[in-house]
Parts: structure tokens; sequence; C-alpha cells
């Protein structure tokens, strides 16, 4: 499925996400443009995962002589560093153009960040083995699996290896038992297999088979999150995949600062990492995550956008219009440092 191309010098100048998302939509076939931006059923999941972050207002502050904010995050007790608290989520970029995985991994060159590989965006040539040898150590990659009944052993296997392979961190994506539904169907030309419905007992076996940081995506409830940490995950992703599995659920955003509350109560679970991710599109979203309790964020859609429109420079060029938003907003609201970012940051609408 080719994108169509794009001619940048022509076209308009791209200052915002906004701009990349629209600028996509115009160039994109339909079948590409269905599969970036649908989402399941009515659509309002997705709708919500936007709109929701203007629940939370942030509070502007002044006298607060900063000059600089610090950016660098360290995740995991120190085992993968980032320079960004943002970065790019296990996203699948097959249907854009053949090996598009590899210019995801391009960002490495111009950001210290870790890239969160999708097991589904592997294929072709490319060898799951031999990517962390294209990236500088500086930008760690994180293994994301998804379980099909027919892969289920040889994943638990490859787990095994992840580590020696150069892989930093691992996820299991527990959301898709039921699959992505785009409208009002599951498009078969996209989605080829049935998802494995995940189970405490396969986060179990994953915990068992390496001993790298173990982060599960996929939950939208504190109850599951307890469940995922429990069953021996070091952290959890809240994510309802971006509106593409259920139609009329809370927004990412509002099921955040319940599952930190929850996590925080309890000895066993106040450590764990939570990541957050969808419906961030500006640098104002990532610093609200932030203070409803986020570690870090994780970015989808917009670095589909970026590869459509500018498969050379779109991510670099993305990800420096996100930093730069979140730099200025931290900035203006009294945040030095970004890994201290606290719930004082914003306010409820």
């Amino acid at each position: 499925m080719p994108i169509f191309k794009v001619d940048l010098l022509s076209g308009p100048k791209l200052e915002s996400i906004g701009d990349y998302e629209r600028e996509a939509r115009m160039k994109l076939s339909p079948d590409v443009r269905e599969y970036i931006f649908g989402a399941t059923e009515s659509g309002e999941t997705l709708s919500r995962n936007v709109q929701a972050f203007s629940k939370f207002l942030i509070r502007r502050r002044v006298l607060q002589n900063i000059d600089k904010v610090k950016t660098h995050v360290s995740y995991f007790g120190g085992q993968i560093q980032s320079e960004l608290p943002f970065f790019p989520s296990s996203i699948n970029v097959t249907p854009l153009y053949p090996n598009a995985l590899l210019d995801v991994l391009g960002l490495s060159r111009s950001f210290k960040v870790p890239i969160l590989i999708s097991s589904l965006a592997v294929s072709g040539t490319i060898d799951l083995r031999e990517l962390p040898k294209l990236v500088p150590k500086t930008s760690p990659l994180i293994w994301q699996i998804y379980f099909h009944p027919e892969n289920y052993d040889q994943v638990m296997k490859q787990a095994l290896s992840a580590s020696d392979w150069g892989y930093r961190g691992v996820v299991v994506t527990v959301d898709t038992e039921r699959s992505v539904k785009l409208g009002y169907s599951i498009p078969k030309s996209i989605f080829t297999h049935d998802f494995h419905n995940c189970t405490p007992s396969d986060i179990r076996k994953v915990r068992k088979a390496t001993s790298l940081p173990l982060l599960v995506k996929g939950v939208m409830t504190p109850e599951d999150a307890e469940v995922a940490l429990e069953s021996g995950a070091d952290g959890v992703g809240v994510s309802n995949h971006g509106g593409r599995t259920m139609d009329s659920g809370e927004a990412s955003i509002e099921a955040l600062p319940k599952i930190v509350e929850h996590l925080r109560k309890k000895k066993s679970t106040r450590n764990a990492e939570i990541f957050f991710d969808s419906g961030i599109r500006k640098g104002t979203d990532i610093i609200k995550a932030l203070a409803l309790g986020a570690r870090g964020c994780l970015i989808g859609r917009p670095y589909f956008w970026a590869l459509a429109v500018d498969r050379k420079n779109g991510m670099k060029t993305v990800t420096t219009i996100l930093r730069e938003e979140l730099v200025r907003t931290a900035a203006l609201c009294g945040v030095s440092d970004l890994s201290k970012v606290d719930p004082k940051t914003v306010t409820a609408a």
C-alpha cells in the first residue's frame, strides 16, 4: 500500500503536529489513510483521547527565573536513559511503505531516546536480531511483543535471547484480544492474524524468560495495572490503543490519574514505572500527562504522519516541534526539570 509522493518544496510550511496530520490526510492512499486515521466504530474513544486533555489546565507561574529546562529522564533504576520524556511508541508502520521501520530508527541519529519496536513492523528483509546493531547505544531499543496463537512458543524463545541481541527492554501489549477494529469491521487486508488473549500467566512466563525491564502496555484500570505488576511487570503503559479496540471508552488521560493514585498507595507497586499514550498532539499534552503521574509518554499517530509527509526528516521534525513546545511550556509554568513535574503543575478545568 504505497503512499503518494510529497513535494515539500511546494507545500505549506509545517509548524505543528496538526500541520503534519492535515498533510498526511491529503496525501495518503485511501487504504493507508483508513489504517492510520481509523478508530473503532463511532470513533468516540479516539475523539475523547484528544479532547479530554482540555479537562486539565496548566498553571502559569512567574518570578521563577528559569533559564533552562532539564529534559533528561532515567527509567528502571537507570537501565534506560532518555534525553526526552517522550519517544516513539510500538507502531506498525509497514502499511506506509517497505522497511518503514528503518526510517523510525533514523531518529536515533538526532535524539538519544528509546525506540519501541513493534513485532508487527518487523517484516520483509528486516531481522529482529540485527536491529539493535543499527542504532547507537544511546538510543536503546525496546522490543514490543504481540502474541499470536501461532507464534507463541517462538516469541517465548526470542524473549530468552532479547538481551543478548542488544534489546534493553520488553513490552507486552495486552489489549488486542479482540484485534483492532476500524469503523465497523476488522480489515483483513492488514490484520491477518488473531491475537492471543493474554493472561497473568503469560506475563509471568515472559518475566521468567528475561531479566530486562518488562512493561505491560494497554491497561486502563487500577485493578489491571496492579495485576500486571503483581505478575512480574516493572511498569505499565496506560493506553486504550489509540481508540482502535473499543468504542465509548475512557480517554487514556482520564484513566491515568486514577491508576497513578492506586499504585502509589501500595508499597509493592509505588515504584513502578508508568508510561502513557493515546491522544498526544502537542507539547502541552505531554506536560499534562507528566503532571498527572506518567514518567514517560509514547507517541504513535504523529510519527505515522511524520513518515507519511516527509520520510527523510519527518520523525526528527515532529520530535523537535514537540520538544520545543514542551520546553517552552515547562518554563512558563515553573518547571526546570521534566523528571520532577508534580501535580501542582495542572488544575482541573
